[in-house]
């Protein structure tokens, strides 16, 4: 996954079809967005030009996302799975934009940075909420000529919101973030009753209330709400976070509107911490699904948008196995990967080929402390990718900072095997240390990591397979799997 914040992702868009985005907002995101549409003072329908989008025919041209330089995308994988649309990428230069909007080679546009304020001159007219965001991520065809803005930034957003669970209405809430999404995130929060403060680097002059980072040890006992609306945490940058939430000690929620990796830094300390928190998935779904009901006339419903926003995130999500040297990590990893369709990365491998040495010769040359901090360096390469099977060291539960950089995009799959099975054989520090020492300290932490345990089978394809049943269905390949 590359596109990594829910903003601007997916679309919603309609010629004068407020009724339209209210019902679209309803049905893909939930109660919760649909008292934010209500809240947010929608006009009157403009039936005709409704009426003339509903009786159009299927479009024959494509839909797409309209930017400058635009990377790997899930945007086209939603379109497709909730509507079977022709979505492509239209990367574009500033100064062709006029002429590509003139254009005839789109049916519909999201519109991402940094052309969302850069394309209102180019719009006859715009949505309610566009006009209240002051910027578009939608663009659709009026009947007969013309071109109508809309955001469906605010309806994802209000997904997340609904998702998160937590009761709104009167709670002081912290944006972190000036740009179009924070401005998003506290427009949804205000429409639904909470107190917005904003909070970012630098001091700002067009609003001298905002904070900066440097007043949370004092201030941030008074938020009940936090919300990451910047990009501090997306990939490859991760596991990163723009505050430490030991400084906002009252929360009641958090949310992140980054969903590369799928638990960002601030994701994983709030779970830590035992706040309620959710990540940016959810809103880039329901932007999109709201969309799909505008251009389409029928909106997914509510459990469909869920069951791809799971579908997502299992296929993003890595299966990362640990357990004791000798556990058969590496054999099982690549027999899992092969079951289950997906790459194999064993970290010993990539120590390997990083630092041109196996790893006993780099422990033996340079000590433990280096063969640590190359297993840490790889990792944090290795495990912020998703898709994938990773086989670890026994020893990566030797740094608690390890378990972020595995739990941010990956289930944790312990294989337990029988003490009398392992050998220290071409393993220092199991020959330095013992078998049964190591297993006495380390297997706490193993268990304390793991989100799921398998038993060493007879064989390692017995492991995999045995492995491969427990996942949650959505990270299995059904097609493939042995027999029980």
């Amino acid at each position: 996954m590359r596109g990594q914040a829910a903003s601007g992702g997916g679309a919603q868009a309609a010629g004068g079809a407020v009724r339209r985005v209210d019902e679209g907002v309803r049905g893909a995101c939930g109660a919760r967005a649909e008292e934010v549409t209500r809240n947010a003072g929608a006009p009157p329908v403009e039936e005709a030009a409704w009426d003339a989008v509903e009786a159009a025919p299927r479009a024959s041209r494509p839909y797409g996302v309209l930017g400058r330089v635009l990377g790997h995308s899930y945007t086209p994988v939603i379109y497709r799975e909730l509507a079977g649309m022709d979505y492509r990428r239209f990367e574009v230069e500033p100064e062709d934009i006029e002429s590509f909007l003139a254009g005839d080679t789109w049916e519909g546009l999201n519109v991402t940075i940094p052309y969302k304020r850069a394309v209102l001159p180019h719009l006859s007219e715009l949505s309610e909420t566009a006009r209240r965001m002051g910027n578009v991520n939608t663009i659709t065809r009026l009947p007969g000529r013309g071109l109508r803005g809309d955001n469906t930034d605010y309806a994802g957003f209000a997904a997340l919101v609904d998702e998160l669970g937590v009761e709104v209405a009167g709670k002081r809430a912290l944006v972190l973030g000036h740009g179009g999404a924070g401005s998003t995130c506290a427009l949804v929060l205000q429409d639904l009753g909470a107190r917005v403060s904003f909070c970012g680097r630098a001091r700002r002059d067009d609003n001298p209330e905002a904070l900066v980072y440097e007043d949370l040890p004092a201030r941030g006992g008074d938020f009940d709400l936090l919300v990451n609306a910047t990009p501090v945490g997306m990939f490859p940058a991760c596991p990163a976070a723009p505050v430490d939430l030991a400084h906002l000690p009252n929360l009641a929620g958090v949310l992140d509107i980054v969903y590369n990796p799928a638990r960002t830094g601030l994701v994983m300390d709030a779970e830590r911490r035992g706040i309620p928190c959710v990540g940016g998935l959810t809103m880039l779904v329901a932007q999109a699904a709201a969309a799909v009901g505008v251009y389409t006339g029928s909106t997914p419903a509510g459990e469909e948008v869920r069951a791809l926003t799971r579908r997502l995130f299992a296929t993003e999500q890595n299966i990362a196995l640990i357990g004791m040297p000798g556990a058969g990590k590496t054999h099982v990893g690549r027999e899992l990967a092969r079951l289950l369709g997906r790459e194999h990365v064993d970290i010993d491998e990539e120590i390997e080929r990083e630092v041109g040495m196996g790893c006993a010769a780099l422990i033996e040359s340079r000590g433990e402390r280096a063969f640590r901090e190359a297993e840490t360096r790889v990792l944090a390469r290795v495990a912020s990718d998703s898709n994938q099977v990773i086989s670890c060291g026994g020893g990566v539960v030797e740094r608690e900072g390890n378990y972020g950089l595995l739990h941010q995009n990956s289930l944790i799959a312990l294989i337990d095997r029988p003490l009398e099975e392992l050998s220290a054989a071409g393993r220092p520090i199991t020959a330095r240390d013992g078998i049964e020492r190591l297993a006495a300290a380390r297997g706490p932490i193993y268990r304390s990591w793991a989100d799921i345990r398998v038993s060493s089978g007879r064989t390692a394809e017995d492991t995999a397979a045995a492995l491969a049943r427990l996942l949650p269905a959505m990270l299995r390949h059904p097609t493939v799997l042995p027999p029980s």
